[in-house]
């Protein structure tokens, strides 16, 4: 569950460290994100060593205080699958994603979950595990 000031880590290849909530963009009133859901973050902490090998339209975009969208790929939130199994991960974390919700790196640290890779097949092109 994540809401308004929450903070996240990013586990894509795109130097953002730490994030945080500002927005919850889905259909439902309730402003709280749960997995699969698009927020919008500002960035709060960049790792200056691997900003500097971006490409420069990157390093553009990706500065303290920007405003990005973000789509949520792990929680601290029980999720339960069809067959009845539950999955529960250590941290929030989220992948930064275009207007399309095709991921602006070209690489996903972590797992992901297999429900998202059928949802944004290129979640699943760039992520090393699923299960």
């Amino acid at each position: 569950m994540i809401q308004l000031k929450t903070f996240l880590l990013a586990t894509d290849k795109t130097s953002i460290v730490n994030v945080y909530c500002i927005k919850v963009i889905k259909s439902t009133k309730t402003p709280i994100a749960l997995l699969g859901d698009i927020i919008i973050i500002c960035i709060n902490k960049i790792n200056f060593v691997k900003h500097e090998k971006l490409k420069a339209r990157f390093q553009k975009i990706f500065k303290v205080g920007a405003l990005q969208r973000a789509l949520v790929v792990r929680t601290k939130v029980n999720y339960k699958r069809i067959n009845g199994i539950y999955i529960k991960f250590n941290e929030n974390t989220i992948i930064i994603v275009s207007k399309y919700t095709v991921p602006l790196s070209n690489k996903a640290y972590g797992p992901i979950l297999r429900e998202f890779c059928m949802k944004w097949p290129s979640l699943g092109c760039i992520s090393i595990c699923i299960i």
